[in-house]
């Protein structure tokens, strides 16, 4: 009686220890078609920003420039006319820097320290107040879609500590081991309670969902009077494959 009781007991728990395989297996797969819906509607969504980027530079920026140039080629100085070609300089201005910030070229054309070094001299520009280091690991070799992504959380994040941290200094980090990719945001700004309610914000949800596309994790730590550090983690296998995706 007792070796029947026994061996049911061993039937029972090769039965649960096969389902718990069963649904590891299965919340793999769950993870990583989550992964590639995430990762696909971020592709979507920095598709159709560059896409308006480009109809802004070469529709209405190019309309503007005309606008532009057959103002300034008339030979009038009555003063609505100069105000109406200061109001269209202004507009074309306006036009060129919200195309590049949907897309800037730069990170098309020379890559994500560029297009971060670009961005840093654009915020510092419009906040003199702020000054941001940048320390990027010279060996730095990311696939296009990850250097997306690090740009787009170093937008957001930057972002926020203009608009909201009354910071003075900033420090974007960014270095790449054998456990994957690391960026670190950091401020000496006011900080901010880390509660429910400020998790669910837009700007920290996306960068947390940028990360989650490509497996990795968003840290944020901040509290009142304390500054504020986000801490990105891409492991080490999801930039190897994606380096050797884009080779």
């Amino acid at each position: 009686m007792s070796n029947n009781n026994e061996q049911q007991i061993q039937q029972q728990l090769t039965r649960l220890h096969f389902q718990q395989k069963q649904l590891q297996t299965q919340l793999a797969e769950n993870n990583s078609r989550m992964q590639h819906i995430l990762r696909r509607v971020w592709q979507l969504n920095d598709t159709t920003q560059k896409r308006i980027a480009n109809d802004l530079h070469d529709g209405v920026g190019q309309v503007l420039t005309a606008l532009v140039n057959e103002l300034t080629a008339i030979d009038n100085s009555d003063p609505q006319l100069q105000r109406a070609l200061a109001l269209a300089e202004l507009a074309l201005k306006d036009t060129r820097h919200i195309s590049r910030l949907l897309r800037p070229p730069v990170l098309d054309d020379l890559g994500l320290h560029a297009a971060l070094s670009w961005l840093v001299r654009q915020i510092t520009e419009s906040c003199p107040t702020l000054n941001i280091s940048l320390v990027i690991a010279a060996d730095l070799q990311l696939a296009d879609e990850l250097q997306i992504m690090v740009f787009r959380i170093c937008q957001e994040a930057l972002n926020n500590v203009v608009k909201y941290a009354q910071a003075t200094q900033a420090q974007v980090a960014i270095k790449q081991d054998r456990e994957g990719l690391k960026l670190i945001i950091t401020d000496n700004g006011i900080g901010f309670e880390l509660d429910e309610q400020s998790q669910k914000g837009v700007g920290l949800c996306s960068m947390q969902d940028r990360a989650a596309s490509f497996g990795g994790r968003c840290l944020i730590e901040a509290a009142a009077a304390q500054g504020c550090k986000i801490s990105i983690m891409i492991p080490h296998e999801q930039t190897s494959r994606e380096r050797g995706q884009n080779d």
